[in-house]
């Protein structure tokens, strides 16, 4: 994996890069890095190339002084696309990730697949808690994850809570793309019964359960997602 970087409108992005012939575009959780998704490296097929982004507001790439709302990484996602030059493209975002990557294929475009990984978009957010429990959770991912700037984190969950960028029910018949939704069985965060839900609602979907994943199977069980994602891809 090398690092590079690329200029947009809002910022430079990084992202870490593997070449293949098949592009598959990671989107971490809230707080998060690319580099969450570097234990798949191994276990994925050697065509699929992979390219892990650290979102705008996050890790190493650009975090400046704007409102966080999901719009502002789609923006980012689409001239990032536009830059590489994709046709065809698979999209993965976990929690946080996966809202931005559903909303991506609602707004802008659809990727060849989808996978939505303990993705967030239509459960209860931290925003819309009780005021403690929103401050415990902030400091937990400054504490956790020290690259982080609270007024980004402060953004982002001010936003989520804000109804507009929910995925409302007449919206998911513009997902289109064939779509795999993995889940921890024992997510804490956004429970499984969410996964359930939006396999559901998006037609041509499928549902696969990691046990003992948590809300981040991919770190705490690579081989298995991995598996997973080079069936879902053509490449097993």
């Amino acid at each position: 994996m090398q690092r590079e970087f690329i200029s947009t409108s809002l910022g430079k992005l990084s992202y870490l890069k593997r070449d293949g012939s098949y592009p598959l575009i990671f989107l971490h959780g809230l707080g998060g890095t690319g580099n969450s998704f570097l234990k798949l490296n191994t276990y994925l097929n050697e065509n699929i190339a992979l390219f892990m982004i650290d979102m705008l507001g996050h890790g190493r790439s650009d975090k400046p002084k704007i409102d966080y709302t999901i719009e502002v990484q789609e923006t980012v996602l689409k001239e990032f696309i536009e830059n590489k030059g994709f046709e065809k493209f698979a999209l993965m975002g976990n929690s946080y990730g996966g809202w931005v990557s559903m909303r991506f294929s609602i707004d802008v475009m659809n990727p060849e697949k989808l996978i939505l990984e303990d993705s967030a978009g239509i459960n209860v957010t931290y925003g819309e808690v009780a005021e403690d429990i929103r401050k415990q959770f902030v400091n937990n991912i400054l504490k956790n994850n020290p690259g982080n700037e609270e007024y980004v984190i402060e953004s982002i969950i001010r936003n989520n809570a804000n109804a507009k960028w929910k995925i409302k029910d007449e919206e998911f018949y513009r997902i289109i793309s064939p779509t795999c939704i993995i889940w921890g069985d024992d997510d804490r965060i956004i429970p499984i019964s969410y996964g359930e839900e939006l396999n559901k609602k998006i037609k041509n979907s499928k549902f696969v359960i990691i046990k003992n994943g948590g809300h981040v199977p991919h770190y705490r069980k690579p081989q298995e997602v991995a598996k997973v994602i080079n069936e879902f891809l053509g490449f097993p």
